[in-house]
């Protein structure tokens, strides 16, 4: 009865053989290379795959990343962008004799201290306005996308500050209006960044004939609103906005030259001097307007 039985299974059609020998398996994991799956296009997508990794690995490990291009993106300088959207709107408020009045700098009323900063939204005419403005949007669109504009506006209100301490202890008989001040810091803070962030910055040479152009131009075209009735420039606060823009620059730009041979105790010196420098500058161009021209005109009889 067994021997029947087992002959009937041996002759089933739907009997399936599975052999001891593991060579001689029916049923196999992997396929063949002669098996059709190989020639599907599922399996042959993931052999290209297997070959572009690897290629990709092989260039990683030999130093051959393919490199990328940075993009170059150039973004606005907003601080500088509403500084000159305040300064446009005053001026075309400054019709008003209340506003002006309490915006000028006026070295018979130094003791207010807003009009060391206001002074520099008044401007003697639209030609005055327009180059300010150009100029000190084309001079911080680099420092604020390198710098920061913390420092950016720390140099501009500063170099209005010390323009007007300049002005009033060197020319202490004449009104101040204008950011010619602000816009010199600017231009001379130039210097600081290019002597801090050398050998990584673009066309570092270009931007130092540029400075140079446009401070000669500046200086050249002093006597010309005297020329044309437009009243005298204020050189004395052109000349100390100029000269607090360095050092300015050199203590409060927080960035500087990561591979600079130099090292950073001798960057470090020459920021302390810089800030120590400016400090005594300020305190002194104070003590001189206090006890050489402020007390003397209170001593003088009415």
């Amino acid at each position: 009865m067994i021997d029947v039985e087992a002959a009937l299974l041996e002759g089933s059609p739907t009997m399936s053989t599975i052999s001891s020998d593991y060579t001689d398996q029916t049923y196999v994991d992997s396929p063949s290379p002669d098996s059709p799956m190989m020639n599907t296009p599922l399996f042959a997508n993931k052999v290209q795959l297997d070959e572009d990794e690897e290629e990709l690995t092989t260039k990683i490990v030999h130093g051959r990343r393919p490199s990328r291009k940075p993009k170059f993106r150039i973004r606005p300088p907003y601080l500088m962008i509403c500084i000159s959207l305040i300064e446009i709107t005053v001026h075309f408020l400054g019709d008003d004799a209340t506003l002006r009045d309490w915006l000028i700098y006026d070295t018979q009323q130094r003791i207010q201290g807003w009009r060391f900063i206001s002074y520099m939204l008044l401007h003697s005419n639209a030609l005055h306005l327009a180059t300010n403005v150009l100029i000190q949007l084309l001079l911080a669109t680099p420092l604020e996308v390198e710098q920061g504009r913390l420092a950016v506006g720390t140099i501009y209100l500063g170099g209005g500050v010390c323009g007007a301490l300049g002005a009033s202890l060197l020319q202490p008989n004449r009104y101040l209006v204008g950011a010619s001040a602000g816009v010199y810091a600017l231009l001379t803070s130039h210097l600081a960044h290019l002597y801090l962030c050398h050998g990584e910055l673009r066309y570092a040479g270009w931007r130092l004939v540029a400075v140079l152009l446009l401070a000669g131009a500046d200086v050249a075209s002093m006597p010309v609103p005297a020329l044309l009735g437009y009243g005298l420039v204020g050189w004395a606060a052109h000349g100390a906005g100029a000269l607090a823009g360095p050092l300015l620059g050199l203590a409060v730009f927080p960035r500087h030259s990561k591979k600079d041979a130099r090292g950073r105790s001798f960057v470090r010196f020459v920021r302390l001097v810089s800030a120590v420098s400016l400090l005594l500058l300020v305190v002194g161009a104070i003590l001189g307007n206090v006890y050489l021209i402020a007390l003397p005109q209170m001593s003088r009889p009415s």
